[in-house]
């Protein structure tokens, strides 16, 4: 019997090959134990056994899981740590995680089923140093995260706070303490990250070094949510422990100019249709439209939308034939935006042909009238209410 590429301890009566397999000798049952801790996913082992008559051979694929990242190590308390981390990307189909802390030889555990991406350990002694990582479990072989150490207590941030100043200005303020003796080591430099959340997608993180407990956020997009959270730097540029992101809002702003305008003209009537604005910069609560003929000097005439939804509208008794000066901007709370606008014309009204002329009553007889059409001049049978006739020219 042999096992290929096989590493760690095979017990029993055999034979090791050059080619690195192991051959068992003159035994009925057999055991061997493969260690492959860097093996890839989807490896393919096999066993084959074999006498004289024939041989039998198994194979199998091996699974292992991806490895999670960690995405936040926070201290909560003195005693306490929250870990988030982000589920493994590839790899075989995760069972479950075991998040490892520890102190020296002492190693702790904790499990936690597959559908979970966080985790608290508590009881904690503060001051001491711990390390901390996840591992993903798979039928067959883990996925292990980085390591990130901490000092329980050494640095906590508490009452992190945040406040929109204006729509492109958020302030933040924050305590740092530390639950060890002495407490000279406190570094005073701090690094403020801020990312801004769309529809649950964080954009690309800013950051701001700051020499006190709070900071200004500027430049920022109007009636955006901001992810936030604070960090020590250290006195050799090194960034520590951050604090629990806290997400605030900027507020709200004039709106953006709306976007791709149309219009549908006839000869007494446009239909304009619009797109809502790019940056909206808040809640679109109304959409105005006016308009004034190209060449006169009359103040424009408004028309007020305020259905949040409206994205059209149909101006009616204009002059055929003309030309106009079509504007649309948004509104918010704050205020409206900047107009787009668009020239239209207004059609001519088309000629068409009266084929009716003259349409007289000729005579009246046996109950019935005779009704006389008279088309380009030229005499047709016409229906009454009894026979067909022929009338004459009129």
């Amino acid at each position: 019997m042999s096992v290929t590429e096989p590493s760690g301890v095979v017990e029993n009566m055999m034979n090791i090959n050059e080619n690195g397999s192991v051959e068992w000798i003159g035994s009925d049952t057999f055991s061997a134990e493969v260690n492959r801790t860097n093996g890839t996913h989807g490896d393919v082992y096999g066993c084959m056994a074999s006498n004289v008559v024939s041989n039998a051979s198994h194979s199998f694929s091996l699974k292992v899981a991806g490895s999670p990242t960690l995405m936040l190590v926070v201290q909560i308390s003195a005693t306490s740590v929250i870990v988030e981390w982000s589920q493994p990307s590839g790899g075989a189909t995760v069972t479950g995680y075991v998040v490892h802390y520890s102190h020296g030889d002492d190693n702790m555990t904790e499990d936690v089923p597959a559908t979970s991406s966080s985790y608290i350990i508590t009881n904690l002694t503060s001051c001491y140093s711990y390390t901390i990582s996840v591992e993903a479990t798979s039928e067959h072989v883990s996925g292990i995260s980085e390591r990130f150490t901490l000092i329980a207590g050494a640095s906590l941030f508490v009452n992190v706070t945040a406040e929109a100043v204006s729509s492109t200005v958020i302030s933040v303020q924050w305590d740092h303490l530390s639950a060890c003796s002495p407490v000279s080591h406190l570094s005073e430099i701090f690094m403020v990250h801020y990312t801004a959340v769309s529809s649950g997608v964080m954009d690309k993180t800013s950051e701001l070094i700051v020499s006190s407990t709070e900071a200004m956020l500027t430049g920022l997009t109007p009636y955006t949510n901001y992810s936030i959270k604070v960090a020590e730097v250290s006195e050799m540029g090194n960034v520590g422990p951050c604090s629990y992101p806290i997400t605030m809002q900027s507020d709200e702003d004039v709106p953006g100019p709306v976007g791709a305008v149309t219009a549908s003209p006839s000869p007494s009537q446009v239909t304009l249709t619009w797109e809502p604005p790019l940056m909206p910069n808040g809640i679109i609560i109304a959409y105005e439209v006016s308009y004034r003929q190209t060449a006169s000097s009359e103040p424009e005439t408004r028309v007020n939308s305020s259905a949040l939804a409206t994205n059209f509208t149909t101006e009616s008794n204009l002059e055929e034939a003309t030309e106009f000066i079509f504007s649309v901007r948004a509104y918010t709370r704050v205020g409206p935006g900047n107009a787009s606008s668009l020239t239209v014309a207004t059609l001519a009204a088309e000629s068409i042909p009266t084929l009716i002329k003259t349409a007289v009553i000729v005579g009246i007889g046996s109950g019935a009238a005779l009704i006389g059409i008279i088309i380009f001049g030229i005499s047709i049978a016409c229906i009454v209410f009894k026979r067909l006739v022929t009338i004459t020219m009129v």
